[in-house]
């Protein structure tokens, strides 16, 4: 009977020792509960709220839907200075709608806005950080006689790429790069008089029209003047003048405002690019009559 009851004591302080332990002392100070990491109670930033905002549709033609993955990427530019890569003012970056047309609102700081500056929107589809669909142009918005509505149409591929550069850069480069395919178009020559001198020239004409012209004015000095010009849509693109190593650039964007005026680093006057674009239409006028 001792043995039974020194079993019962020993069973009934091994099960008090056992509940102590799973339950704490409760003359103990309770234990502080672990910290929480500050990623799980840092409340993220919300992104800043703006009353003033460009509304538009975003479209592609012939597509409706997009698959998971694709990344929707819309920019606010500052083109107001065409000799330096455009800053982003405002921008949009999430994952793509599932479908298309798209409703999108870009907010903006009004107070960023020049009423003298040029903006102008950009929008692409990224897969990756390659863009699948842009806009062929980035679309002019806010000043200059434009709004705060637009409608933009993404063409695969577009201009997303070309935004890095900056506006005059991108000129001269395609002003090259055209010149560097004129070996491929059909070639018609002419001759023009102006004050008395006789002045040949030659035009490279594709399936969109004249696109680049030459000629070279002998003035009976030791150097001649050399001309080019580049066409799109049946305007000037940029005229390139060389004399005596003397270079004068002109360009003129999608919209026809002139981008680019440099003579060796100073803008020429008013009255000589309305001459420079007198006499560049009048070689397209020529060369259209032969091509």
């Amino acid at each position: 009977m001792r043995q039974m009851n020194n079993f019962a004591r020993v069973s009934a302080l091994t099960m008090s020792v056992a509940f102590l332990a799973a339950c704490g002392d409760a003359s103990a100070p309770a234990s502080k509960p672990a910290a929480i990491a500050p990623a799980q109670t840092a409340a993220t930033p919300a992104a800043p709220q703006f009353a003033t905002a460009i509304n538009g549709d975003l479209r592609v033609s012939g597509l409706t839907q997009l698959p998971k993955g694709i990344q929707l990427s819309i920019r606010l530019l500052d083109f107001s200075d065409p000799s330096q890569v455009a800053p982003v003012v405002a921008e949009i970056n999430e994952p793509a709608p599932a479908l298309l047309p798209h409703r999108f609102r870009l907010g903006y700081d009004a107070g960023k806005i020049n009423a003298e500056g040029r903006y102008a929107v950009q929008a692409a589809l990224l897969a990756g950080t390659a863009p699948l669909y842009s806009t062929a142009q980035p679309m002019p918005v806010l000043t200059q006689g434009a709004g705060e509505q637009v409608v933009l149409e993404l063409v695969r591929g577009g201009a997303e790429a070309a935004t890095q550069m900056a506006p005059t850069d991108k000129l001269k480069k395609d002003f090259a790069e055209l010149e560097g395919k004129i070996g491929g178009f059909r070639r018609v020559m002419g001759e023009r008089i102006d004050e008395k001198v006789t002045i040949g020239w030659d035009a490279f004409v594709s399936t969109d029209g004249v696109r680049f012209a030459r000629e070279q004015i002998d003035t009976g000095e030791s150097s001649a003047i050399s001309f080019k010009y580049a066409f799109v849509n049946g305007k000037p693109m940029a005229i390139l003048r060389e004399h005596r190593n003397i270079v004068t650039w002109l360009g003129w964007d999608a919209s026809g405002t002139l981008i680019l005026n440099d003579r060796q680093g100073a803008p020429i006057s008013d009255a000589e690019v309305a001459d420079l674009q007198q006499q560049a239409m009048a070689l397209y006028g020529l060369a259209k009559q032969k091509g």
